[in-house]
C-alpha cells in the first residue's frame, strides 16, 4: 500500500512539475506490466473528434503495429459499432478473435499472438469516458481482486494525467490562438508587472524598436515617461480600465503620439497590467494637417465657398461672411446666384458651369452684390471635388476681393483719359464735361459742378455746371460752402445736419436748395487752391460716400493739373485772339477815326474859310450852325474816348445822387428829340414808356452816366432805324421798389445776327463793320454803355433778329 501511495505521489509530483505526457504514461504502463507480467498494455485517448488515439504502447509491440493502431476511428477496427458498448465498463475478453473485427486489425492481432484482453475504462471525475486501458495477454487472463483494484487505481491516475494534459493542450492551443491574435493586432500589447515588461506582441516590438528578448524585464518607463502616468496609480498599477494619451520614445529616439488602454489582470496567479498601445502619430499628424488646412480656410484672406454638386451652398468661411454681409444660416442652401449683380453677362456664367461640370477649373472676374446692395468685384477660381470613383461631389470656389484693385485700375484709366483729353476737348467746358463722364464710372455725378476761383474779384465762376438746382455762372466766395473749401484748402464731405451745424456756427451761409450730402474737393496747383470740384445729392444722403471722397482725392491732382493746363490753353488762345483782335481793331479804329475826325474837321475848316465880310448874314449864320454841329460831333468823339480811357485805367468816378426817375426819363426824352432833329430822323416815332408808379420812384444814381447810357442806346437805335418807331422806358413788370429797375430801348431797325450779339459790346465794334461808312460812329457807344451799366451795379443784354429790330435791356441796382 505504501508503494502504491509513493507511486501515486511520484506521478502527481511529475504532473505538477510539468513532465512530458509520454514519460508519465510510460511510467503508468510499466506499473501495469509489473502487476500483470507478460502483458502488453496500451492506452487509448478519445480525442475531441471521437477517435481513439494511441498515446503509448509497450516496447514489445512492433513499431508497425504501433503505426497501424494509432488514430483508428471509433467505428473502425477493434472498436466497431457493434462492440464499442463493451467498453462502457470493465470487460475481460477471453478470446478476442471471436469478436467481429476489421480484417486489417485481425491480421495485426494474429501477428502479436494475443488471445485475451482486459478493457478498463478511463473516466474523468465527472464520469465522462476519456480513454481506455487495453491489456493484451497471450493466454487467458486471470486477475484477483487486488490486481483489479490496482488496475482501476492506475486507470484513475491515468484519467488525471490525461485530463491534466488535455487541459494543458487546450491552454496551449488557446495561448497559440491568443498569441496569433495578439500578433495580428495593430496595437502594441504589453504585459507588465509593476513597471517591468514581461510579455509583448510583434507590433510592440516593431513600435518600440526592441526585440521581445530585449524588452523582457525592461521598465515600461523607458518607453513612456513616468510623468505620463496618473498619480492615482502611484503603486504602478491601475485599479480599473483607464485610457491615457502620451508621448513615447522608441529605440531610434523618435517621438510617438500613443493612446494607451490600461487594464489590470492576472497571470499565473499574479497581478499584472495589460497595455494596449495604439500609435497615434500618423493620426495626430493628419489631425495637425487637417487643423492647419481648416485654419487656412478659416483664416484665409480669400472667400471660400463649398457647394454640393447641385450648386447649393454648404459652407462659407468667415471672410465670405465679412465681405458679403451674409451669415452661414442665411446663405446655406442658397445658390451662389444670390450674389449676382446683374451686370455680369450670362455667357460668362454659362461658360463657368460648363467648365466645372466637365471637371475642369474655371477662373475669371465677376461683379457681385453684397447683402446691403453694394457692388464688388471678385477674381474667382472654381474647381470640382471628386470622390475615389472620379464622380463630382462638390464644387469649391476660392475668390479674391479685387474691388480695390479694379478701382485702382479704373482710377489709373480715368487719370490717363483725363490727361489725354486736355488736347482733344475743344473748350474748358467740354473738358470738364468729359471729366464728369469719366468720374461717373466710379461715383454718382448726377449733381456736379466745377467752380474756379478768381482771387482778384474774390468770386467763383463755373465753366461747367450740371445739377437739379442752383444753376448760376458766378457767385461771390464769401461764406459759401465752396468758399469754405477754398479757404481751408481741404476736402469737405458733409451731410445736411453737418451743413446746418456749420451754418449755425457762422462758418458757412446756406443759399439755394439744401443738399442731403455735399462733397467738395479742392483743386490745387503749386500749393494754391484754384477751384473746387463738387458732387452732391438733394434727395439721397448715401449718394456720396467717404469712399467717393478717397477716389476724388486720388484724381483731384491730375484734374487740377489738367484744368489749369486747359484754362491756360484757353487763355493763350484768347490772348492770341485778343492780340489779333487788337490789331484788327486798331486798324479799324485808325480807319474809322480818320474818317470820323476828317469829316467834321473838313466841315469846320471848309465853312470857316468861306465866311468873310462879304458873306450874307443868313448864309454866315447857316455856316456857323454847320461849324457848331461838326465841333460838337468832334467833342463827343473825344469825350467818348476819354471815358473809355478812364474806365480801362480805373480812374472814372461815379457821382451818386437821389433823382426823380420820371424827371430823368423826361430829360432824356427832350435830349433825344433834339438829337433826332439833328440826325434828320423826325419820321421815326419816339415813344417813352413810363408807368404811373414811376412818378413816385426815386433813383440813387449818377444822373450824367445814367442819361449817357440811355442816350447812347437811343442814338444807336436812331442810327440803325430807317422806318418805324423807337420805344424806350421802364419795363412794366419791374417797377416795384424792392426789385432792380429794368430799362429798355426797342427799335424796328436792321437787327443784329445771333453770332454777333455778344461781340457788339466790344470796343470799336459794330453789328456790321462794313456799315460803318453808311452809319457814322466809331463803335464806342455800346462798349461804353456796358461798362457804365456794370459800374452802376447792373447788367446789359440784347434781344434781336435781323430785319426785325433790336431790344436792349439794362438794369440798375439801386433805388429808394
Amino acid at each position: 500500500m505504501e508503494n502504491k501511495k509513493e507511486f501515486r505521489s511520484d506521478v502527481l509530483e511529475k504532473l505538477y512539475r510539468g513532465d512530458s505526457k509520454t514519460s508519465i504514461l510510460n511510467q503508468i504502463l510499466t506499473q501495469v506490466q509489473a502487476i500483470i507480467p507478460n502483458s502488453i498494455c496500451t492506452i487509448y485517448n478519445i480525442d475531441e473528434e471521437g477517435k481513439y488515439q494511441l498515446h503509448e504502447i509497450d516496447l514489445n509491440l512492433p513499431d508497425s503495429n504501433n503505426i497501424d493502431l494509432h488514430g483508428i476511428p471509433i467505428t473502425d477496427g477493434f472498436i466497431s459499432s457493434e462492440t464499442k458498448t463493451l467498453f462502457e465498463k470493465r470487460r475481460i475478453l477471453e478470446n478476442i478473435h471471436s469478436y467481429p473485427l476489421e480484417d486489417d486489425f485481425k491480421n495485426t492481432l494474429k501477428q502479436t499472438c494475443l488471445t485475451s484482453c482486459l478493457l478498463e475504462p478511463i473516466k474523468d471525475p465527472s464520469g465522462k469516458k476519456t480513454g481506455i486501458f487495453t491489456i493484451y495477454y497471450p493466454n487467458n487472463i486471470t486477475l484477483n481482486t487486488e490486481e483489479l483494484e490496482q488496475i482501476s487505481e492506475l486507470a484513475d491516475l491515468t484519467a488525471i494525467a490525461l485530463d491534466r494534459y488535455r487541459i494543458i493542450e487546450k491552454l496551449e492551443d488557446r495561448e497559440n490562438i491568443y498569441r496569433k491574435l495578439a500578433n495580428a493586432s495593430k496595437d502594441g500589447i504589453f504585459i507588465i508587472k509593476g513597471d517591468k515588461i514581461i510579455e509583448v506582441n510583434k507590433r510592440a516590438e516593431e513600435m518600440i524598436g526592441y526585440s521581445k528578448i530585449e524588452l523582457s524585464g525592461m521598465s515600461i518607463f523607458n518607453f513612456m515617461g513616468e510623468d505620463n502616468w496618473s498619480s492615482d496609480y502611484s503603486d504602478g498599477l491601475p485599479k480599473e480600465r483607464h485610457y491615457i494619451e502620451a508621448i513615447a520614445v522608441n529605440r531610434a529616439n523618435e517621438k510617438l503620439n500613443v493612446g494607451v488602454n490600461i487594464k489590470e489582470s492576472s497571470l499565473n496567479g499574479e497581478t499584472v497590467c495589460l497595455l494596449s498601445v495604439n500609435d497615434l502619430t500618423h493620426i495626430r499628424n493628419a489631425e495637425k494637417e487637417l487643423k492647419k488646412l481648416s485654419q487656412t480656410v478659416i483664416q484665409s484672406p480669400a472667400s471660400v465657398v463649398v457647394t454640393n454638386c447641385e450648386g447649393h451652398i454648404e459652407y462659407v468661411n468667415p471672410k465670405f461672411m465679412e465681405l458679403t454681409g451674409y451669415n452661414l444660416n442665411e446663405i446655406k442652401g442658397q445658390n451662389p446666384k444670390i450674389l449676382s449683380s446683374g451686370n455680369t453677362p450670362l455667357s460668362i456664367y454659362k461658360n463657368l458651369w460648363e467648365t466645372i461640370k466637365s471637371g475642369n477649373n474655371w477662373s475669371g472676374e465677376l461683379q457681385n452684390k453684397k447683402k446691403n446692395g453694394d457692388l464688388f468685384w471678385e477674381y474667382a477660381t472654381i474647381s470640382a471635388l471628386k470622390d475615389k470613383n472620379e464622380e463630382i461631389t462638390h464644387f469649391i470656389g476660392v475668390k479674391e476681393d479685387i474691388t480695390q484693385r479694379k478701382r485702382q485700375d479704373q482710377i489709373k484709366e480715368i487719370i490717363l483719359n483725363i490727361s489725354n483729353a486736355v488736347l482733344s476737348q475743344p473748350t474748358l467746358s467740354d473738358f470738364i464735361s468729359f471729366i464728369r463722364q469719366e468720374l461717373s464710372k466710379l461715383i454718382n455725378t448726377k449733381n456736379f459742378f466745377v467752380a474756379l476761383y478768381d482771387e482778384d474779384k474774390e468770386c467763383l465762376y463755373m465753366p461747367y455746371h450740371d445739377g437739379e438746382f442752383d444753376s448760376v455762372e458766378t457767385f461771390p466766395k464769401g461764406k459759401s460752402i465752396s468758399g469754405w473749401v477754398i479757404d481751408h484748402g481741404k476736402a469737405l464731405l458733409a451731410d445736411i445736419e453737418t451743413l446746418f451745424a456749420m451754418a449755425a456756427r457762422g462758418e458757412v451761409e446756406l443759399l439755394g436748395e439744401p443738399s442731403k450730402i455735399w462733397l467738395g474737393m479742392p483743386l490745387k496747383r503749386k500749393n494754391k487752391t484754384i477751384g473746387v470740384l463738387v458732387v452732391q445729392s438733394y434727395d439721397n444722403e448715401k449718394a456720396v460716400t467717404e469712399e467717393d471722397k478717397e477716389i476724388l482725392e486720388l484724381v483731384s491732382h491730375q484734374i487740377s493739373i489738367s484744368i489749369e493746363k486747359k484754362r491756360t490753353e484757353e487763355l493763350l488762345k484768347q490772348a492770341l485772339l485778343d492780340a489779333r483782335e487788337s490789331d484788327r481793331l486798331r486798324s479799324v479804329f485808325l480807319t474809322t477815326m480818320s474818317h470820323e475826325l476828317r469829316t467834321p474837321l473838313n466841315a469846320v475848316l471848309g465853312f470857316s474859310s468861306i465866311v468873310d465880310m462879304d458873306t450874307p448874314i443868313e448864309t454866315a449864320v447857316e455856316f456857323c450852325k454847320m461849324i457848331n454841329q461838326s465841333g460838337n460831333h468832334l467833342l463827343q468823339i473825344v469825350e467818348d474816348l476819354f471815358d473809355i480811357s478812364l474806365i480801362e485805367t480805373g480812374q472814372i468816378r461815379m457821382t451818386y445822387s437821389t433823382n426823380s426817375l420820371s424827371g430823368l426819363l423826361n430829360e432824356i426824352h427832350d435830349m433825344i428829340i433834339a438829337e433826332q432833329i439833328s440826325m434828320n430822323k423826325t419820321h421815326i416815332d419816339l415813344k417813352l414808356h413810363m408807368p404811373d408808379s414811376a412818378s413816385l420812384c426815386m433813383l440813387n444814381t449818377d444822373p450824367k452816366r445814367f442819361k449817357q447810357i440811355f442816350l447812347n442806346l437811343l442814338k444807336n437805335a436812331l442810327k440803325y432805324t430807317e422806318a418805324g418807331q423807337i420805344e424806350y422806358g421802364l419795363v412794366h413788370d419791374n417797377d416795384q421798389a424792392e426789385l432792380p429797375f429794368q430799362f429798355y430801348v426797342k427799335d424796328t431797325g436792321i437787327g443784329i445776327p445771333k453770332d454777333l450779339q455778344e461781340s457788339i459790346f466790344g470796343i470799336f465794334r459794330q453789328a456790321n463793320e462794313t456799315l460803318s461808312r453808311e452809319y457814322n460812329g466809331i463803335g464806342l457807344g455800346l462798349s461804353l454803355s456796358q461798362n457804365l451799366v456794370e459800374l452802376l451795379g447792373g447788367k446789359i443784354w440784347v434781344e434781336s433778329k435781323p430785319g426785325e429790330g433790336s431790344t436792349f435791356h439794362f438794369t440798375h441796382s439801386s433805388c429808394l
